[in-house]
């Protein structure tokens, strides 16, 4: 069976040089980076009855389960080593989380993503600087005729010129390879922070609220990597903590 993700670029395709798909991991974490992915899909990609083959399970990062994500990103690397895509990630720090927020610093690290997959396809592609006039433009058309997707609404502070697509990892093919690009890359570098401060069990909660995470952080106080945005809401007088951990518990999802 053919996935439909494929079928959604692949028609896309057609009236381009190719599909460049973004999305980020770790927006909602309480700790660590924010890390953006981006994937090339150059037209040539889709004629390839080997690569729709290997494409088969591709999916939203948040819709396959830790061990398929692994392969998945392998799956990735292996058609990036023959040129068949490109691929590549880029980062925005805790302290950037801090002073940007978080909305400003996931685009520095989507921009950051979108320069380095650049570098990577060695000039096929390369970004177009975003005008006013093309920002809220749901049909934008660049000057080199490669679409630019990235998951979510547009973004006011990307300063290059691309599409919001929202739920795009449900749809595009691009995108959803941008997710499991971010998640795996975010995935691993909380697994190492975990060997360094295993009371917050980051490497199972990669961040995000778990209740023994959020128990650590009354408990003990946060680490160096903790987000100081995120825990304002969190770290205030004993009787109001316990009703603050409780709606974090509500509010924030993790895998």
């Amino acid at each position: 069976m053919v996935n439909p993700l494929w079928t959604f670029d692949r028609k896309r395709s057609k009236s381009s040089l190719g599909v460049v798909g973004v999305d980020e991991a770790g927006r909602g974490c309480l700790a660590g980076p924010v890390v953006a992915g981006a994937v090339l899909l150059p037209v040539s990609f889709f004629k390839s009855s080997a690569n729709r083959k290997a494409c088969t399970h591709i999916n939203d990062s948040k819709q396959v389960k830790e061990n398929l994500r692994e392969e998945l990103f392998k799956l990735i690397l292996k058609l990036g080593e023959k040129n068949e895509l490109f691929w590549a990630t880029g980062e925005a720090s805790v302290e950037e989380i801090e002073s940007e927020n978080i909305v400003g610093a996931t685009c520095l690290a989507m921009g950051r993503a979108i320069e380095q997959v650049a570098v990577q396809c060695n000039g096929l592609w390369k970004p177009q600087a975003k005008t006013e006039d093309n920002l809220f433009n749901s049909e934008l058309k660049v000057e080199n005729r490669w679409i630019v997707s990235v998951d979510g609404r547009p973004m006011k502070r990307l300063p290059f010129q691309h599409e919001g697509m929202i739920k795009g990892d449900t749809f595009s093919l691009a995108i959803a390879m941008g997710s499991l690009v971010a998640k795996v890359s975010r995935d691993r570098q909380m697994k190492k922070l975990a060997d360094e401060f295993p009371l917050y069990d980051f490497s199972s909660n990669k961040g995000y609220g778990s209740p023994k995470h959020l128990s650590a952080i009354e408990s003990s106080g946060p680490c160096i990597h903790h987000r100081p945005r995120f825990l304002r809401k969190i770290l205030c007088s004993p009787n109001e903590q316990v009703n603050k951990i409780g709606d974090l518990q509500s509010q924030l999802s993790f895998s």
